[in-house]
This record gives structure tokens, C-alpha cells and sequence, in this order.
């Protein structure tokens, strides 16, 4: 049944007593599915052109090696953070 809906493009349908086996995956999978594309459509974010335009807007300069290495320590390593309000910021590892 899942494998018909999703070659057909059907992410998620109403369920009623015709399937009673396995809903509980159909429903996560449809929630995460939807959520991935809401996801993809709102946030867009490239960390190589942050580190860019923060090098640039700051007149820093530094060799690839330092780059990698600050790359490596503080950039690869960034969090996200949920508030109480659902609230999302990324957090860059700072030590």
C-alpha cells in the first residue's frame, strides 16, 4: 500500500478502516516528508558563502590553512537551538 502511494506521488491520504496495518509509518513518513519540503522551500543557507562575506565585510584575511582550520573548529561543528516559542537560531561553536 505504501510503496503504491508513493509511486504514484501520494506522500499522504486519509485513513479509514479499509488499511489498519502499518498507518502509524504512513502518517511519520508523510510528516517528514512534508516537513522536509516545507524545509527546503523556506530555508537555504550556504556556510562556505557566510564564512565569505563575514571574511569580506570584516577585511580579514587568512590562508586556506586558517580557513580550514577555523572551518573545521567553529563553523562544522554549529548547533541548533529550539526556544520555548519553537524558535529556531544556529548557534557557531565558539571555544
Amino acid at each position: 500500500m505504501k510503496s503504491a502511494l508513493a509511486e504514484s506521488g501520494i506522500f499522504y491520504c486519509y485513513l479509514d478502516d479499509f488499511y489498519s496495518g502499518n498507518s502509524e509509518d504512513i502518517k511519520k513518513n508523510a510528516l517528514f516528508k512534508e516537513m522536509y519540503r516545507w524545509i527546503d522551500n523556506s530555508v537555504h543557507l550556504n556556510v562556505n558563502d557566510m564564512f565569505d562575506a563575514a571574511l569580506r565585510n570584516t577585511r580579514i584575511e587568512m590562508s586556506p590553512a586558517e580557513r580550514r582550520q577555523f572551518y573545521e573548529k567553529h563553523i562544522r561543528h554549529m548547533t541548533l537551538t529550539i526556544d520555548e516559542n519553537g524558535n529556531v537560531s544556529i548557534e557557531l561553536k565558539r571555544g
